[in-house]
Formats: structure tokens, C-alpha cells, sequence
């Protein structure tokens, strides 16, 4: 169908239509996006799912400024508000779970600005469908949306509305998005302390937000607001009561409804404490936390048929698992489009012989992109290379390693610490971001300490094959330099991205 987007008429047209058949309107904003079915109202307008014309009917979002409040001075604020919202959406978009802004412009009277369109339930919904969460898919939200949390921060603006209903959980990759940026408000100095709009959601902002003050740990407040209702089920009522939160004596009764590790507990009592300078101050800080953990979780787990599954505490030093015996063939999903043998690679992760894995990986790379070895493995080969193959290598990896080794692991890494998803692409861009770079050799051991307390981006044979090196410090590619890294491990980061490793 072909939605009117006429506020005084909304007629269901037929699809196709150039003028609404009721009121005669344009049907089509820009000569490109058309309008198919409302998706939700707020105080600033109506959110219509699109498709976009000029690029074979591709899905997309309208937003349109429709605002309820009354007086020029109300009307102003809103239309500001809306404004700054197409602004930052055009920079913070540049993360790969931040939806991207399409256009922003005026039709017949009417503010609009173009999203990306993003096909999936929020976590709101996902709860209904499926009921409460359990504590390790709520450390998984965490460890993807605080990296996120932090680009926004590190980009001088707080979101100020972080909870269920504006997160978004890809139904085709899985990933989690951060959408509604429309009360956001960028910090304009180390913290904000001027009385401004009190803006939010009740039962999920702070308490200095609704004193007009926020803070960037105001979202990560929120954040845990959002964690513990989906663990325990508990929404706030349409009469003001919560089960989670005890108005006589203002503290969050939350821990009653379940039972949830010490740790997580901890980790969100800090999260929710009344007191800015009382929480983390930073997501990285909650992430440097839970990372580690939360790997060992998510991470495949390899184990022989032949051979017991080995299970650890975290309140226990882990046994060393057994080596199992190395399986004659790879298993059956593991399957090339290029026609690649990864048996080698298999067995070389399987004995934990990672010097020769490393070097296998490097092979491998090169025949799925065709060339021979000995030829030179070039950025413009990655942009290119098979995701399937991709997924393959990197799977090995990350299986053999626990969660220790892998692309994907370094592309994880890359992130929390700003990087996004447009990387850096080469070496004598302007908008390189070295810091990021910087920050990311050291997390991984690719640098090391030296002369007149230096650090030096380490030799090829001073790399430590082995498991104790640091998360993420393998693979490597063989004769890569700085520079070479900086382009090459740019580009392979960005193929990760959008191959949805």
C-alpha cells in the first residue's frame, strides 16, 4: 500500500499512487521515498515504515516533525530538538548499530528526515514474545550495547532515553541497535549542570534527570534499569506503581525477584546508584569488567566427542582442558565457496599450535581470494573477500582459542574502543583515527614498551604464539609494518562488519 502522509488524512492508497486519491497530496517525499504503513507516534511527529524508489523499493524510515506542543516557544523548542536529531544522527550513524541518516528536508510546510530502516523487534516486544531473559543473554546486551553507549559519549551526546522500547534487535543479523535520538542533548562541557527540559522516560531516568541535569553515566543508569526489568519481568504501571522500586524508602527493590550471579549484581548496583559520581563513570569501565567473562560465554565451544566436557566456576581456576585427538575431518558446515582445504588450519588450532595456524591463515586467505602464495595479500582483496570463508577462518579461531583469538574478537576490541564501522580505510586519510589505533595495538600487545619508554609496534618474530598473550593479539598477518596494519587491519575490520561476524 501507499500511506498518505497528510496528518489530517492518512488514506491507505493504492500502491503506486503519484497524489492521494482522498486529499490530493504528494505521495512521495523527495521524488524517492514513499510512505507504506504507520510504525509509531510521540510528541514530536509520526514514524511511517518507507521504501525508497530510486534504490529498488529499499526499506527505510519516515520521520515526520508533527509536534503536539502549543505557544511559538514550545514550537521552537520541539522543532530545534528535531533538528539536532537529523545532526546527530548524520555523525553518530557512522556506527554500525546506529541507525543511518538517509536525508533531512522540508515538503508542503513539513519537516522530514530518512532513516535507515532497521527489520526487527525491540526488546520490549522480544520480552513478550519469549518471557524474562536469563543472565547471560543480559551480559550479552550489555557487552554490545556499552561499546556502543560509549561511541555516543565519546561524541559529546547522551541519549537520555536508553530502555526496551529504543533498542532493536536486527531479525536478520541478530545485532542490537540504538535508535530515538530525539531527545538527546550534546554535552557542551564536562558535564551539563544548567536546569534545562526535564526529558525521559519515568522508571528508567536517573533522578538528576529529572532535575534537567544529565550526565553521559545518566544512559548507563538507565541502562541497568532496562537490564533488570527484562531479568525480572517488572514494567512500571499506567497507575505509577513498581514492583522494582520502593517509593517509601526510594531504593530499588529489584534483587527480590531473582537470583542472579554476584558479579552481574554488582556490576548493576553500581550501575543504579543514586549518586552520579557513585556509578561508572564511563561504559569502558563496566566493559573492562565484564569482558572477559562474558567471552567464555558467548564463545563457541569446541570439545571432542571422544573426550568429557570440562566446565569451570568463575570462583575456580579453570582445569586445563584435555587435548583431544585431532579429527580426520573438518565438520561438515565448514564448507568453502572458493574450494579452500581448511584441514590444515582445523588441525594446527586443534593442538593449540598457533605459530603455524597463524601462518596457515595467512595461506588460506590468499587462496580464497585466488592468488598464489608468495603473492602480495592487498586491501582491495578484503573488500572483496568470501564471507563464508571469512566465517570460517574466524570461527576456527575464535572455537580453538575459547573466545581468545580471532577476528571477530579484535573487531570487538577495535569498537569498545571507538572504532566504528567507517574505518580506517588509508593510511594518509585525513580522518584517520590514530588514537583509536593507538589504543587498539596496545590492547592487543602489538606494541611494546622500549628505548626512552617508547612503544614499538613489534617484529613478526616477536609475536607471542601463544594462549597467554593478550585477547586479540592473534592472528596476525605475516610482514605486515605499522602502515600496513593500520590499511589492512582497517579493511579486514570492515569486511567483519559486513559480513555480520
Amino acid at each position: 500500500m501507499s500511506q498518505c502522509l497528510n496528518p489530517d488524512c492518512l488514506y491507505q492508497n493504492l500502491p503506486k499512487t503519484v497524489f492521494c486519491q482522498r486529499c490530493g497530496s504528494k505521495m512521495v517525499l523527495g521524488d524517492r521515498y514513499r510512505a507504506v504503513r504507520p510504525i509509531g507516534e510521540g510528541g514530536f511527529g509520526r514514524t511511517f515504515q518507507a521504501v525508497d524508489e530510486h534504490r529498488l523499493d529499499t526499506p527505510c524510515v519516515i520521520k515526520q516533525f508533527l509536534p503536539q506542543q502549543s505557544g511559538s516557544g514550545a514550537l521552537e523548542k520541539a522543532t530545534e530538538l528535531f533538528k539536532q536529531e537529523a545532526f546527530r544522527l548524520r555523525d553518530l550513524g557512522k556506527h554500525s548499530q546506529i541507525p543511518d541518516l538517509l536525508a533531512f528536508f522540508q515538503q508542503e510546510g513539513r519537516l522530514y528526515l530518512i532513516q535507515e530502516f532497521i527489520e526487527g523487534d525491540n526488546l520490549l516486544d522480544e520480552l513478550q514474545q519469549k518471557g524474562k531473559l536469563r543472565e547471560p543473554e543480559v551480559k550479552k546486551i550489555l557487552t554490545d550495547l556499552l561499546p556502543i553507549l560509549q561511541f555516543i559519549h565519546d561524541n559529546k551526546v547522551i541519549h537520555r532515553d536508553i530502555k526496551p522500547e529504543n533498542i532493536i534487535r536486527s531479525s536478520q543479523t541478530g545485532v542490537l541497535f540504538i535508535i530515538d535520538f530525539g531527545i538527546s542533548k550534546e554535552i557542551t562541557s564536562r558535564v551539563i549542570t544548567k536546569i534545562g527540559t526535564i526529558t525521559g522516560t519515568p522508571g528508567y531516568a536517573p533522578p538528576e534527570q529529572f532535575r534537567g541535569m544529565v550526565y553521559p553515566n545518566s544512559d548507563l543508569y538507565s541502562l541497568a534499569i532496562t537490564c533488570i526489568r527484562l531479568l525480572t519481568g517488572y514494567f512500571p504501571q499506567p497507575d505509577g506503581y513498581d514492583a522494582l522500586f520502593d517509593s517509601m524508602r526510594m531504593q530499588w527493590v529489584w534483587k527480590q525477584h531473582i537470583s542472579i550471579s554476584n558479579e552481574l549484581c554488582t556490576v548493576l548496583d553500581k550501575m543504579l546508584q543514586d549518586l552520579p559520581i557513585n556509578r561508572f563513570q564511563t561504559a569502558t569501565e563496566i566493559l573492562s569488567v565484564l569482558r572477559s567473562l562474558q567471552l567464555q560465554e558467548i564463545a563457541p565451544q569446541v570439545v571432542s566427542p571422544k573426550q568429557p566436557q570440562i566446565y569451570s566456576s568463575p570462583k575456580h581456576k579453570a582445569t586445563p582442558p584435555l587435548k583431544p585427538p585431532i579429527p580426520s575431518t573438518l565438520p561438515v558446515k565448514l564448507v568453502s565457496t572458493m574450494g579452500v582445504d581448511y584441514q590444515p588450519l582445523y588441525k594446527f588450532l586443534e593442538q593449540g599450535n598457533w605459530k603455524d595456524a597463524n601462518e596457515e591463515t595467512a595461506k588460506v586467505m590468499l587462496k580464497a581470494v585466488r592468488k598464489k602464495e608468495g603473492d602480495r595479500f592487498r586491501v582491495e582483496d578484503v573488500d572483496q573477500f568470501p564471507c563464508e570463508d571469512l566465517r570460517i577462518i574466524d570461527s576456527l579461531w575464535v572455537k580453538h582459542s575459547k573466545g581468545h583469538f580471532g577476528f571477530s574478537v579484535q573487531k570487538r576490541i577495535y569498537q569498545s574502543l571507538g572504532g566504528t564501522k567507517i574505518y580506517n580505510l588509508e593510511v594518509l586519510y585525513s580522518d584517520i583515527n590514530l588514537d583509536v589505533w593507538e589504543k587498539f595495538s596496545k590492547t592487543v600487545g602489538w606494541k611494546k614498551r622500549g628505548f626512552l619508554g617508547l612503544n614499538y609496534w613489534l617484529y613478526y618474530s616477536d609475536i607471542t604464539f601463544d594462549i597467554t598473550a593478550k585477547q586479540g593479539h592473534l592472528p596476525t598477518y605475516p610482514g605486515l609494518n605499522e602502515l600496513s596494519y593500520l590499511a589492512g587491519f582497517g579493511f579486514l575490520f570492515s569486511r567483519v562488519e559486513s559480513c555480520k561476524l
